[in-house]
């Protein structure tokens, strides 16, 4: 009852506050606009719009009474704006356990932690130990030979990018089990997730997945015996391991969704054909405890300059005082702040705002101000499990495949300050930074397109292509959702302003948000998007028919490979 309540006065909220928003925008795409919408799609009410939840589900009826309110044409399933996307939710097992032979049994959550949870129901019975070595010293890891049936364990030394860890477990594919020993490293809620379930849209078992474990340094001494630290690389332990581990599945509680609306061309010859412009408005949810904001941030901004893509290790002395220094300066003018939710203003609040104001510059516009192809406008759901609402549409679409001609993806474009940007880059540090990703990698006419559009912009930007370089150990080209289309052969790019200091923390707030610059990213992809109509003529579409073919042929993640084969 009280649930019903609750979904009761939510919708009212929403629909009472997408009608004021209409009668109060007066022009499209300004920064005032982008202010209102987004300070509703990353309010508290909505609880940190994870996938399958509540609050994702509010917004998802937002954007549809936007797409609405504009006059879209309905575009998902059986006539309506939304296309539903299965999901389950996939929780570890709490009746996982693993015992060495030495008499050690591990605590799930505290000393071993599964994470691999597309494996069949894995059964340890007295295999034997090995010890891997450093993944910061790759020289003398142990190579694969031997391995085959063993419990591998891999050391992480605090501080080191976890990201890096993924291209060095394939040598360890026919190990038993691989240990890897970071589990110190995560964050209590990162913990909390990964034991209490993710949304998943696939629940099939792949046997020839690697079985991972996340291990704490005390779970990876009572299975080694001693401290990694103190063990030389190939050493079996002498213990054998035994146990089991698995995941549970059940459906998630609200229905996840994509949001889809067609805006039609203007030309009769084209207008069966799209340009798909997309955002994701799924976040990643709230915490179970609360954390002073102020204190967090003060934290992150002298420690993790890159949220939570930032590596958590331990603080010097120098910068204990800065992080002081700047609580104390905020200490004279508030007292604390506790906040647990996440609310994902950056992330992807403002893409998704800005394919709304996009929507209502050309839903506006006449003649030959309007596009002559069709835009398809997408807002995906599960981006942040995985991608996983624009890879069900793009291999489930509502329409042709063929007919998208282009993606434009817009994720996290809504900062803005020199402090937003601690990676540096071309242009980092000033309001002129983009991060593109993807541009050329299928069709180098659609790159020169974007690079026209922007050419024309009043203040144009510098476009960052660094972390589009093929073999970038970051692979952000295959993270974000243009990705899912470019499986496809369509020529696909993510625009981003780049990750900062409150990527994925509590401290993703409207307030931080450069609306003047997050106003510029969206004009020129509108700008980008009516131009579209210049380029890409049908005799490249056997060339996107044989990238996809070998795409199909050489399997996930091996896009770039694909485009290599097919130039």
């Amino acid at each position: 009852m009280k649930r019903f309540l609750f979904t009761t006065i939510a919708v009212v909220s929403v629909s009472v506050a997408c009608r004021s928003l209409g009668a109060q925008t007066q022009r499209a795409i300004t920064p005032a606009d982008l202010r209102q919408r987004l300070y509703l799609i990353a309010d508290d009410s909505m609880m940190g719009r994870a996938t399958g939840s509540a609050g994702a589900f509010k917004v998802s009826a937002y954007v549809a009474a936007e797409f609405r309110r504009l006059g879209l044409e309905p575009a998902g399933d059986r006539g309506t704006y939304f296309q539903r996307v299965p999901f389950w939710v996939v929780a570890m097992d709490p009746q996982s356990r693993l015992v060495t032979s030495g008499g050690s049994t591990l605590q799930l959550g505290t000393d071993f932690l599964p994470v691999s949870f597309a494996v069949p129901p894995k059964v340890l019975d007295q295999t034997p130990i090995v010890y891997a070595g450093s993944v910061a010293d790759t020289a003398s890891l142990v190579p694969p030979a031997g391995i085959a049936g063993k419990f591998v364990v891999l050391d992480v030394p605090a501080g080191f990018d976890r990201r890096a860890i993924g291209p060095l477990l394939g040598r360890y594919r026919d190990a038993a089990t691989v240990g890897i020993v970071a589990l110190d490293q995560l964050g209590g809620e990162q913990i909390a997730r990964i034991r209490d379930g993710r949304p998943v849209s696939d629940t099939s078992r792949n046997p020839r997945a690697i079985a991972l474990v996340w291990l704490s340094r005390r779970g990876a001494t009572a299975v080694l015996g001693s401290d990694p630290a103190t063990v030389t690389p190939g050493a079996t332990a002498g213990n054998t391991i035994s146990g089991q581990f698995d995941f549970s599945r059940k459906p998630v509680e609200w229905p996840a969704r994509n949001v889809v609306g067609i805006l039609r061309g203007r030309d009769p010859a084209l207008r069966q054909e799209y340009v798909a412009l997309s955002a994701h408005h799924d976040h990643i949810g709230f915490d179970r405890s609360p954390v002073d904001h102020d204190s967090l941030r003060a934290f992150n901004r002298v420690v993790r300059p890159m949220g939570a893509d930032s590596p958590m290790r331990s603080t010097t002395d120098a910068e204990q005082a800065s992080i002081r220094t700047i609580l104390d300066s905020l200490r004279a003018v508030r007292g604390p702040r506790p906040d647990s939710i996440r609310n994902g203003a950056d992330d992807d609040g403002s893409g998704t705002v800005a394919i709304l104001a996009i929507a209502e510059a050309f839903a506006r516009a006449s003649g030959n101000q309007r596009p002559r192809r069709s835009i398809l406008f997408i807002s995906h759901t599960g981006e942040e499990a995985g991608l996983l609402g624009s890879r069900w549409y793009s291999d489930h679409p509502t329409v042709p495949i063929d007919s998208i001609v282009g993606e434009i993806d817009q994720d996290m474009i809504g900062r803005g300050t020199a402090s937003d940007f601690p990676r540096g880059g071309t242009g980092a540090g000033s309001p002129t930074y983009l991060e593109v990703i993807g541009a050329k990698r299928i069709s180098r006419e659609f790159g020169d397109m974007l690079e026209a559009a922007n050419a024309k912009q009043p203040v144009p930007f510098v476009f960052d292509y660094t972390y589009d370089a093929p073999g970038h150990p970051l692979q952000y080209y295959c993270r974000a959702d243009h990705y899912s289309y470019a499986r496809y052969g369509i020529p696909s790019v993510a625009f981003s302003r780049g990750e900062h200091l409150d990527y994925h923390q509590v401290t993703d707030e409207a307030q931080y948000i450069s609306y003047s610059d997050l106003a510029r990213v969206a004009q020129m992809v509108h700008d980008a998007v009516r131009n579209v109509y210049r380029y890409l003529s049908q005799g490249h579409w056997p060339a996107r028919r044989a990238l996809r073919s070998a795409y199909q042929r050489l399997g996930k993640y091996s896009i770039t490979t694909a485009i290599a084969q097919t130039r």
